[in-house]
């Protein structure tokens, strides 16, 4: 792998390095191989209201309130291996960020750490990457061909190419996902190549995973990320007329949604599909409506048409291909094909064109 190799060159010249990444994107197991081979000391950060958190399990009791509490401890760490790793950087504590920076500017030690991308950096870390003291790596989202690649790896055989561009839009080429939400797909083998047809099932670890990245949200964010859920793809000025605007750009700076300039009007969606899946099974029926009713019949309401088929309606209106449809919604194009055949029946029309004028109506 490139990183490894470029971190490995970084930190024994003597500089320091930030890898930068996505929840999931292997950010802590990028470290840790890349840095087997050199002498480090390995650090996490934990909590940021405990002082030294990050170091507590290396430095002694202080026998008293030192007067520079960041020059105690580097003195109490002692001879250190030449490099530190620290893990999560975004979440050191002020004093801990303060010793970091510390040693690398006064004791010659190079820091290698990662940090989630778009987190900001305590501002210690954010100087010595200013400062050029930090070569930054951004780990960019597995492509489709990567994913493919993987998809061989682990299941011995390749994968159709629609299997493989599913599985990639359903987890936004995120490694961890990837990892998780590949027990529950339910492939077939059929000809020698893997194929994924069936609905999506969520493992109850990636469950787990994807309410524990929801659980932090405001409530101001919790109810943006729930209209777009609900009704994804919204058109941007109508979910900023409902939701806080504030809370609509920090859900698009921590990644959770996705904002669609290349369309007019702009549209926004949710980063990861998945994360619909828990917004939606968590929302009450009462919920649902309420959230349909806000956006003010974004989503069809038309006699005869279940749930799902006026969702289905609702993107083909809008020309989207059955691929397309099948990835907003995280389905199969097997299953929008059918539920188009049965939109169409029920309301007698023959064609995408023919639709947008009825849910208008």
């Amino acid at each position: 792998m490139a990183e490894v190799d470029q971190i490995r060159a970084v930190a024994r010249d003597g500089g320091g390095v930030l890898v930068a990444g996505p929840a999931g994107s292997g950010r802590s197991r990028l470290l840790t191989e890349a840095l087997a081979p050199l002498r480090f000391l390995p650090v996490r950060a934990r909590a940021v209201d405990v002082p030294f958190g990050a170091f507590a399990h290396l430095l002694p009791e202080p026998s008293c309130t030192p007067v520079n509490p960041v020059v105690w401890a580097a003195r109490a760490l002692g001879p250190i291996p030449p490099v530190l790793a620290v893990d999560d950087a975004h979440l050191l504590d002020p004093s801990s960020a303060a010793l970091v920076a510390h040693l690398a500017e006064h004791h010659g030690t190079t820091p290698v750490l990662t940090a989630r991308a778009g987190a900001p950096l305590p501002e210690p870390i954010a100087a010595l990457w200013r400062d050029g003291a930090l070569t930054r790596i951004d780990l960019a989202a597995l492509t489709v061909r990567e994913t493919g690649r993987l998809l061989a790896a682990a299941l011995g055989a390749p994968a159709e190419i629609a299997t493989v561009r599913r599985l990639h839009h359903t987890t936004g080429g995120n490694l961890r996902l990837f990892t998780e939400l590949l027990p529950g797909t339910a492939m077939v083998r059929d000809g020698g190549v893997w194929r994924w047809d069936g609905e999506l099932t969520l493992p109850p670890r990636l469950r787990h995973l994807l309410e524990a990245e929801l659980a932090g949200l405001t409530p101001a964010e919790t109810a943006a990320i729930d209209l777009v859920a609900l009704t994804e793809p919204v058109d941007l000025d109508v979910l900023l007329g409902l939701a806080d605007q504030a809370a609509v750009t920090l859900l698009e700076r921590r990644g959770l949604v996705t904002v669609v300039r290349d369309t007019s009007p702009p549209r926004v969606r949710l980063a990861c599909p998945l994360h619909a899946h828990v917004v939606r099974e968590r929302a009450t029926a009462l919920g649902v409506r309420d959230g349909l009713a806000l956006i003010g019949g974004a989503t069809p309401r038309v006699e005869g048409l279940s749930a799902r088929e006026a969702e289905v309606a609702r993107l083909a209106s809008w020309n989207l291909t059955n691929r397309e449809i099948a990835d907003w919604l995280v389905l199969s194009p097997r299953t929008v094909a059918n539920h188009l055949c049965r939109v169409y029946t029920k309301l007698g029309v023959n064609n995408r064109a023919d639709l947008a004028p009825l849910l208008a109506a």
